[in-house]
């Protein structure tokens, strides 16, 4: 039960962090387990979305005013779409908040856990990646922004520099999320896989020669039904995690394109800025800004990680998914009970089933193949772009047509 009070620990850091930020426009209760809607916290989270979208919205029509809107700028091109990209989430938290509530409360993570018997150290080495994710990177951001105001506005105070920062921490909020379940949802396939491998070796040895011989007939049947009942507990367990993560990334489809948009257009512009420092060096001979080039590459460096990060994780899903399938190819059925044959095919069909919902998505479709386009840059990221984007548009078609109608709906109240 250590394991359960750690992750129960960890979702009220999570939901306490969304509330306090605006993001989350419901309450949750942590001895229940259940969320609710909630007008207070729904006010206050309409105060900070209104608050920030009036104090950066005027900050970027400023710099538009005053011919500051210097897009090829790296530093300015982050904080710009990551504004856009904190203002859309925000949309997502208030349309969808209704939505949220009735999938977190129809999501039975701790009894998944509970049937698994996920360990505390399990739990722990699998949200390491997370927390490392989620500190250190806005750690980088704030480190580089402090040397940056130091060299170039030496006369502003250095708690400015939050003010920047902000936007880039928060655009990867929801982001940071999804990546958290699928680090989970790959923790329990693992799970779920080990069990699954023992009852294939269980049913193989069974099926030998010598071991026919030991057990009556009535034993074996038996005994085939109880397998029989674990391997569709399994199949319903494996249902659950492969269509909760599939809904959880249709919720959040909006903020993980911006995510990845924000970081691929950072990818490209930061590649034209260094390729270009150093064609001005040596055609031009101008002198070459170490300074300005280290800050380029600490945001190209951030950029490709999470990138690579997002992608990873959804490669190494992919495969925990279709290895079940070939775990379930190895099971011998020659002398295997009926009740076992049909709990196996079931489970079979299943897979199979699941293969191509999640194909569309790429459960999330974001595998291994963006890294190889991402590290051919600058050629393929335009290309990466224009996948991500048209992985997505059915995903951003459905959000954009709820919006619509939950907008009409309140126009004519």
């Amino acid at each position: 039960m250590q394991h359960l009070k750690l992750v129960k620990i960890c979702v009220a850091i999570i939901f306490a962090s969304l509330m306090l930020f605006g993001f989350s426009a419901h309450g949750i209760s942590i001895r229940k387990g259940h969320f609710y809607n909630s007008y207070i916290i729904a006010m206050y989270a309409l105060a900070i979305a209104s608050a920030f979208t009036v104090s950066y919205g005027q900050s970027m029509l400023n710099d538009w005013q005053n011919d500051e809107f210097d897009l090829e700028n790296v530093t300015n091109l982050y904080s710009y779409m990551n504004i856009t990209s904190v203002i859309i989430n925000y949309l997502t938290a208030f349309i969808l908040s209704s939505t949220f509530v009735r999938f977190f409360n129809n999501v039975p993570l701790f009894e998944t856990l509970r049937f698994f018997e996920v360990s505390a150290r399990t739990v722990i080495v699998s949200v390491r990646l997370v927390i490392l994710k989620a500190l250190l990177i806005p750690v980088i951001y704030e480190v580089t922004f402090l040397l940056q105001q130091i060299r170039n506005e030496p006369d502003k105070h250095l708690l400015w520099t939050l003010y920047t920062v902000l936007p880039l921490v928060l655009a990867q909020m929801y982001p940071n999320l999804f990546f958290s379940a699928l680090v989970i949802g790959k923790v329990l396939v693992e799970t779920l896989n080990e069990r699954l491998c023992e009852i294939v070796n269980e049913v193989n040895c069974m099926q030998t020669p010598l071991q026919m011989s030991l057990h009556k007939p009535y034993y074996r049947m038996q005994r085939f039904c109880d397998l029989a009942d674990r391997m569709d507990l399994l199949a319903q367990k494996y249902d659950i995690i492969c269509r909760q993560t599939t809904k959880y990334l249709q919720l959040l489809s909006a903020p993980v394109i911006c995510s990845l948009l924000c970081n691929l257009c950072g990818i490209t512009v930061g590649c034209f800025r260094q390729y270009l420092a150093v064609a001005e060096t040596l055609v031009n001979n101008e002198p070459y800004d170490v300074f300005q080039a280290l800050t380029n590459a600490a945001f190209l460096a951030i950029s490709v990680i999470e990138v690579m990060l997002l992608a990873q994780i959804s490669d190494n899903n992919v495969v925990k998914v279709q290895e079940t399938g070939l775990i379930l190819q190895r099971i011998n059925l020659t002398h295997a009970d009926l009740r076992f044959k049909q709990s196996v095919d079931a489970f079979s069909l299943l897979v199979l089933v699941t293969k191509y919902k999640i194909e569309p998505l790429g459960m999330l479709e974001i595998n291994i193949s963006l890294i190889q386009d991402v590290s051919m840059f600058p050629k393929n990221i335009f290309n990466a772009s224009l996948s991500l984007l048209s992985r997505y548009c059915r995903r951003s078609q459905v959000f954009c047509s709820y919006s619509c109608k939950v907008i009409s709906r309140y126009v004519s109240l």
